[in-house]
């Protein structure tokens, strides 16, 4: 009787642990790639858990990554996350299946820092506005200069999928250095013989200026700075999921995203959205389109 009971209950925790494919989620958290405290991220991550809860997500647990190889690395454990929210770089990375996204677009660019002018934190000028031949000189100079980006980050990857820059060497978040430390970084690099590249959004490159930055060089304010837009525009960050989820739970996941709207400033910093943001379940050809765009 004993040995009876024994082996049913083996039979069931075999089904049970057969079940569970999946468990919990991974989250690349914006205020990580910010570089901010641990009390930001942690604040974060909260709220994207109370927030995925409700529509029956596993969310035991939910860690954050940093890259895609945190991403490669996850996915082959003997149960996976079930889920991915991130930007299109880490979420395509996984082969899961995005089904709530920011299709908000970003443009990505690249802000030279180019020779020395003769105004002291000028602004930064539209490669377009150049004369052609100046266009060309500068493409052709920026094949052999060093852009800073962000690793895993989808603005760095749109860049290197065009090849503007002679080398693109990825900043890998961590506290405190975050996307906010790349134009300290680029300032540093820079020399009044060398060229540095620093991989932003189009918005926050035609905001920048040097002038509260500073660098081995003192002629840094009186560095030249040049817009050179990338081609193709990226949605934003999203859900992406496992293919074995349930589709009831799928489908309340999406509706729960593609109906939110909410003022939270904190929630609205844990899901990486800005003023305006419509989230929409991309089609096949739209995520065949944007793995294009990211392929180096």
């Amino acid at each position: 009787m004993k040995s009876s009971l024994l082996l049913s209950f083996l039979f069931l925790c075999s089904l049970s642990a057969q079940a569970q494919t999946c468990e919990g989620g991974l989250y690349l958290n914006p205020q990580v790639i910010r570089g901010e405290g641990t009390s930001q991220t942690e604040s974060a991550t909260s709220e994207l858990i109370s927030f995925v809860k409700p529509s029956g997500l596993s969310v035991s647990p939910v860690l954050n990554i940093r890259e895609t190889q945190d991403v490669l690395t996850a996915i082959k454990r003997p149960v996976p996350p079930c889920w991915i929210y991130g930007n299109p770089v880490v979420g395509l990375a996984s082969g899961y299946r995005p089904v709530a996204v920011n299709m908000d677009p970003i443009q990505s660019a690249v802000l030279i820092l180019a020779d020395v002018g003769t105004a002291k934190d000028g602004k930064p000028v539209m490669l377009a506005t150049l004369p052609a031949d100046q266009q060309a000189k500068v493409l052709a100079k920026l094949k052999t200069v060093n852009c800073y980006g962000m690793k895993s980050g989808v603005t760095t990857a749109l860049v290197k999928a065009e090849n503007f820059c002679g080398t693109v060497v990825e900043v890998l978040p961590q506290q405190g250095l975050g996307q906010s430390y790349l134009p300290t970084k680029a300032a540093f690099q820079w020399q009044a013989d060398r060229w540095v590249g620093l991989i932003t959004r189009l918005q926050t490159a035609q905001g920048s200026t040097m002038k509260s930055h500073h660098g081995t060089d003192e002629r840094i304010h009186m560095a030249q700075l040049i817009i050179v837009p990338a081609s193709n525009p990226s949605w934003g960050y999203g859900l992406y999921v496992r293919p074995d989820v349930s589709a009831d739970v799928v489908k309340k996941a999406t509706n729960q995203f593609v109906t939110l709207k909410t003022t939270n400033p904190t929630l609205l910093k844990a899901l990486d959205l800005g003023k305006t943001y419509e989230f929409a379940t991309p089609s096949e050809a739209a995520v065949a389109g944007m793995k294009k765009s990211l392929a180096p």
